[in-house]
């Protein structure tokens, strides 16, 4: 396995993850992400299930927030452990505390909290579990945890806990689709020296949005399908498949479940790098 990243680029990384924590705990706690997204991308969970989710045993869901799509993982294998004769064990991993403890106010009422585990924290709790058969990094989780260094150890993280013939599926937002004005601003900075630290990066972005009733500021990187995989060949992967997650916006898509399912028809027709999202599967090596 690659070095870890030097110590100057994990400081530079580190206040980036503790505003995500803090913005992140009041998205949840403010109920604002349940009223955004308030089921997942049917979609998005078909191409899970179709590349591996209904024969893995040990599922990672990384940055899995409120559990849409680790809850919706349980439900959907539940009659795949008959035939396997092993229950599939969703783990959900999240930095943000609220998001954890929502996650776990719909497991307990539910028939899946025995399958389910939770796990708050840093990188570091990650260490001994698994293996798994099959990570998740899904709606842009990869480009909220930093500077390049920082995704990159994450990634890293993941390749030391998965199984050597494990799944990675991840979904990111695409340089081509979101936030043009946030990167030509980015851009003009870079070029006119007066981009610091994270914002130096090409791809990295931050913006506004309120939530709650209070503005915060999201960082964000966004990828092309190129820088995509170069990032995962350096973390130790091997992208096999790219392609379009959507047409349109994942809060359209999933308060709107008809325009869901034409979006899904739609989204077969573009190429990887003009969806709202890419999505991709990659291996370790």
């Amino acid at each position: 396995m690659p070095q870890s990243p030097p110590l100057a680029a994990e400081a530079e990384a580190l206040p980036i993850e503790v505003a995500m924590v803090a913005l992140y705990d009041h998205y949840f706690a403010c109920h604002d992400y349940e009223k955004r997204y308030p089921q997942p991308n049917a979609a998005t969970l078909q191409f899970l299930l179709t590349h591996g989710a209904l024969q893995a045993t040990q599922i990672l869901d990384f940055g899995c927030g409120n559990g849409r799509y680790a809850l919706a993982l349980l439900q959907a294998t539940e009659a795949a452990q008959d035939q396997q004769g092993q229950p599939t064990v969703v783990t959900g991993y999240d930095i943000s505390e609220a998001a954890l403890t929502e996650f776990d106010n719909h497991l307990k009422p539910s028939r899946y909290a025995a399958r389910a585990r939770l796990l708050h924290g840093p990188l570091s709790v990650l260490h001994g579990t698994g293996p798994y058969d099959m990570a998740l990094l899904l709606f842009g989780v990869l480009s909220h945890v930093g500077v390049h260094a920082a995704r990159i150890a994450a990634l890293r993280q993941l390749h030391a806990v998965m199984a050597p013939q494990g799944t990675l599926v991840l979904t990111v937002p695409s340089a081509w689709r979101r936030r043009p004005w946030e990167l030509l601003r980015a851009a003009w900075a870079r070029r006119t020296g007066k981009a610091h630290g994270a914002q130096a990066e090409v791809g990295n972005i931050l913006f506004t949005r309120v939530l709650g009733g209070t503005p915060h500021q999201f960082f964000y990187h966004l990828y092309t399908v190129k820088r995509l995989r170069a990032e995962l060949l350096e973390a130790g992967f091997v992208m096999t498949t790219a392609s379009a997650e959507s047409l349109l916006p994942e809060w359209l898509i999933t308060q709107h479940p008809w325009l869901g399912r034409a979006d899904a028809l739609l989204s077969r027709a573009l190429p990887a790098a003009l969806g709202y999202g890419i999505r991709a599967v990659a291996r370790p090596v």
